[in-house]
């Protein structure tokens, strides 16, 4: 990393973008861990089941899933790899968006991410639907003050890249 490198990413890595970076590797780490959980105890690890036997494919004869709509049903892969996929894109987000070398896409980068995690939240409550899970709720709270944080970091760049386009004239 050259000189000016560095003294970019000092510029950019300030208490809220560590705190940012803090609450997607927690996030990445819950996610992965419930997703290996269920692998390794083979809850979620095979097919959500289809409909009942003799019924058309994607249709149910009642013109519905027993016991209303679930979730778990439409997915195209298991619960258990969904988990794993998500902490993966976590990492991935989150080291994208402060690295250097990807700095001109930082707004898009960071866009992703609240969009990621805005969905995140909305298919916790799709799968879960609103039972009591400690650790889901935990989750979500960080996920929730992960969007803020992001919300405030991309409007501090823009501020200062405002700042910063506008020359100052000395008189």
């Amino acid at each position: 990393m050259t000189q000016v490198q560095a003294q970019r990413l000092h510029k950019t890595i300030g208490a809220l973008q560590i705190a940012i970076i803090i609450l997607v590797v927690i996030t990445a780490l819950i996610h992965l861990q419930f997703g290996i959980g269920m692998s390794l105890r083979g809850f979620g690890g095979g097919r959500p089941p289809g409909p009942p036997p003799g019924a058309a494919a994607g249709r149910f004869p009642e013109g519905g899933p027993p016991g209303g709509f679930n979730i778990l049903r439409v997915l195209p892969v298991p619960l258990s790899v969904l988990f794993i996929i998500n902490g993966i894109t976590y990492l991935v987000l989150g080291t994208a968006l402060y690295l250097p070398a990807l700095a001109q896409y930082r707004p898009i980068i960071r866009w992703l991410l609240i969009l990621f995690a805005a969905l995140t939240i909305v298919m916790y409550f799709l799968v879960n639907g609103f039972r009591f899970n400690p650790l889901g709720i935990f989750d979500k709270i960080l996920e929730v003050s992960l969007i803020v944080l992001l919300l405030i970091d991309g409007r501090r760049e823009r501020s200062s890249l405002v700042g910063e386009a506008v020359p100052t004239t000395a008189t």
